[in-house]
C-alpha cells in the first residue's frame, strides 16, 4: 500500500514539474521591509506557454498564500483576499495580479517572514507555488503625535466632532532611517492608513503643522541638499508628495493667517515619484496654495500583456 501511495505521489510530482515547464509562476514585492499595517502588496506574475489559454479569478480558492514567520510559524489570516475578478492568459503571454495581504493576513510584530503563492490552474488541473519570499516587519519609535477633531459633517453645525490621531515614526532599515506617518482614531483600534515618507538624514527633525482642513504637512531632510513635502489627508491618504532642493534659501513650512501651509525658500524639483505624478497633474487651487488630488488606490490591480 505504500508503495503505491509513493507511486502516487511520485507521478503527481513529475506531472507539476511538467506543468511547471509550460507556465511560470513568480511572486514579487516593492520592498523587502515595512511597518505594522503598512499595505503590503503581493505581485503575482503568471507566464503561459502551455499552448492554450488559461483562465483564473473565477473563485476565491484560485490564488492562495502561504505565510510563515520565523520558526515556520504560520500567520492567522482573518479575512479573505480580494481576488475574485474573472482574466484570460492566452497562449505566450503573461499577467501581473497585485494582492493586498494586510486585510487578511496578521502580520503586525516585528520580525522576518516567507511568503509563498499557491495558483490554481483548472485547464491543467494542476496548482503550482511559487518560490518563497521573504520580507520583514520593522520595529519604529514614535517621535510625534498629535490628535485633531473632525467634523462628520460640515453642513450640520450640531454633528458631532470625530478624533483622529497623526503620529510620525522612525524606523531603522538596514543602514538607513525612514520617516512613517500613521493615521488611526483616539484609541488607535482602527488604521486608516500607514505609509512610508522615505529615508530622513540621521540629524534632522521633520517639520510638522496641521492645516485648516485638518490635513498634516510634513517637511523631512533626506540628503545633504534635498527635501521631501507630503501632505497627509486625516482619512489615511496621500494627498500630495514633492521634492525640493535647499539652494540659496532653506526650504521651510509656513502658514499663513488663514490656515493655509505652503513651502517657502529652496526649490522645487519634479521628480517621478511626485503624487500626484508630473505629467498628471490636477490642481486643486486655494488662496496661494496648491493642493492635489491623488486618485483612488484599487484593492487588486490587473496587468497583461505578450510576452517577451
Amino acid at each position: 500500500m505504500l508503495k503505491k501511495i509513493a507511486l502516487y505521489l511520485s507521478l503527481l510530482c513529475c506531472i507539476a514539474q511538467g506543468v511547471q515547464g509550460q507556465v511560470d509562476v513568480s511572486l514579487e514585492f516593492k520592498k523587502e521591509f515595512y511597518l505594522a499595517h503598512e499595505s503590503i502588496m503581493a505581485e503575482v506574475k503568471i507566464v503561459n506557454f502551455s499552448g492554450k489559454t488559461l483562465n483564473f479569478g473565477a473563485d476565491k480558492n484560485w490564488l492562495q498564500f502561504t505565510i510563515e514567520s520565523r520558526g515556520e510559524f504560520p500567520v492567522e489570516k482573518v479575512g479573505d483576499l480580494n481576488v475574485v475578478e474573472q482574466f484570460k492568459v492566452p497562449n505566450a503571454s503573461r499577467a501581473i495580479r497585485r494582492v493586498h495581504l494586510i486585510p487578511a493576513y496578521k502580520i503586525d510584530n516585528p520580525g522576518r517572514y516567507r511568503v509563498a503563492a499557491y495558483i490554481s490552474i483548472p485547464e491543467l488541473n494542476t496548482q503550482l507555488v511559487t518560490t518563497p519570499v521573504e520580507i520583514g516587519i520593522l520595529s519604529a519609535s514614535v517621535v510625534w503625535e498629535r490628535e485633531i477633531g473632525l467634523v462628520k459633517d460640515k453642513n450640520d453645525p450640531s454633528a458631532p466632532i470625530e478624533i483622529r490621531k497623526y503620529s510620525l515614526m522612525r524606523a531603522v532599515n538596514k543602514k538607513q532611517i525612514d520617516l512613517y506617518v500613521k493615521v488611526t482614531d483616539k484609541y488607535q483600534r482602527y488604521i486608516y492608513g500607514v505609509y512610508s515618507l522615505g529615508n530622513i538624514v540621521s540629524f534632522g527633525e521633520p517639520e510638522r503643522q496641521v492645516d485648516r482642513f485638518s490635513n498634516l504637512h510634513v517637511l523631512m531632510q533626506n540628503g545633504a541638499r534635498s527635501f521631501r513635502y507630503t501632505i497627509v489627508k486625516p482619512d489615511g491618504k496621500i494627498l500630495l508628495r514633492q521634492r525640493h532642493n535647499y539652494t540659496a534659501s532653506r526650504p521651510k513650512l509656513i502658514m499663513d493667517k488663514t490656515g493655509l501651509i505652503q513651502v517657502f525658500g529652496g526649490k522645487r524639483k519634479a521628480s517621478f515619484d511626485d503624487i500626484p505624478s508630473p505629467e498628471k497633474m490636477n490642481e486643486v487651487k486655494g488662496g496661494n496654495q496648491k493642493t492635489t488630488v491623488l486618485p483612488e488606490n484599487n484593492s487588486g490591480e490587473l496587468q497583461s500583456g505578450s510576452t517577451e
